[in-house]
């Protein structure tokens, strides 16, 4: 793992307040289970957390064999199955379970998620959804055997804000995170070679480093991680705009390690000393989630051959 860069103690900060409140991710914990949330901090946590163990980080850092242990649990003892029944855009729960458990080397459990595809519920619920969510869920499902090909997801790209070319100027916030995630898929979240679904390289980085100045001057760390993430698949992660960003990014961190969403406000905030409060919690795990993401494809090496190394 690469030391010498500003994203790295913002992102050992971040891991550190994750692994610390590990139990508020649990769709029973008082934060988070109430109906707006529930399993949305969990589903989160894995998503961000797949990508490191295809690195095989959770081998060498115990930090990261923390979080698996915590995820096994809660995949173990949480009906996710009477969730999805309630909400079938929840099934991707399913898929980033069965890639988290072929990560794991733990064995195929119910078969849930092939049962799912057979009905077609999958199509049904990507129709329904905008563009980007359709890649989100299309990605997730793809993922879950641990072999996706990108150019799988070109038939949805024109309907997204990056395929229709929208200007800069135009976008609004949700725009741009339509930008980032529909990259995060085309991109395998940095396994993939972005050239073989994005070929104007030089055109995507002046977008994304014009929206980076934008966002970070409005304070935005969540849109300013994910911007960065995107940067860092065209190979920027060590640039001088690159690096500043990182300085900025750890200005807005808190002391306990969160990063707040762009919504929080500190007078509002319940905590004590270090342990996060309600409050806190909801506003900042996503955004310090984010860091994780946004600082792998930086410091964390290429992902390790699963196949070569069984």
């Amino acid at each position: 793992m690469t030391t010498a860069h500003p994203a790295r103690p913002v992102f050992r900060s971040a891991l550190s307040w994750v692994s610390a409140h590990l139990d508020a991710f649990h769709p029973d914990h008082d934060f988070v289970s109430d109906h707006s949330l529930r399993v949305k901090p969990f589903i989160e946590l894995v998503f961000v957390l797949n990508p490191f163990l295809r690195r095989g980080l959770h081998r060498t850092e115990p930090e990261f064999a923390r979080l698996v242990a915590f995820c096994a649990r809660t995949f173990d003892s949480y009906d996710f199955a009477a969730f999805a029944q309630q909400d079938p855009a929840g099934l991707i729960v399913f898929a980033l379970r069965d890639e988290f458990d072929a990560l794991c080397g733990r064995p195929p459990r119910d078969r849930l998620l092939e049962r799912f595809r057979q009905t077609g519920l999958p199509e049904l619920v990507r129709v329904s959804r905008t563009p980007y969510r359709a890649m989100d869920l299309a990605y997730s499902v793809a993922r879950a055997g641990l072999h996706f090909d990108p150019r799988s997801l070109l038939p949805d790209l024109p309907r997204t804000v990056l395929g229709a070319a929208r200007p800069l100027p135009h976008c609004t916030d949700s725009d741009l995170y339509s930008v980032t995630h529909t990259l995060f898929y085309l991109a395998d979240l940095g396994e993939a070679d972005l050239a073989a679904c994005w070929p104007d390289r030089s055109g995507l980085r002046a977008l994304l480093r014009g929206a980076l100045g934008l966002t970070l001057r409005e304070g935005n760390a969540d849109l300013s991680g994910e911007l960065l993430m995107c940067l860092a698949f065209l190979g920027d992660t060590d640039s001088r705009a690159v690096r500043y960003a990182w300085t900025r990014l750890a200005a807005l961190q808190l002391p306990c390690g969160a990063v707040p969403a762009p919504s929080y406000r500190a007078a509002r905030d319940d905590s004590a000393g270090s342990e996060a409060g309600h409050y806190r919690f909801t506003q900042c795990y996503h955004t310090t989630l984010v860091m994780l993401g946004a600082a792998m494809p930086t410091l964390v090496d290429a992902p390790v051959n699963l196949e070569a190394a069984s």
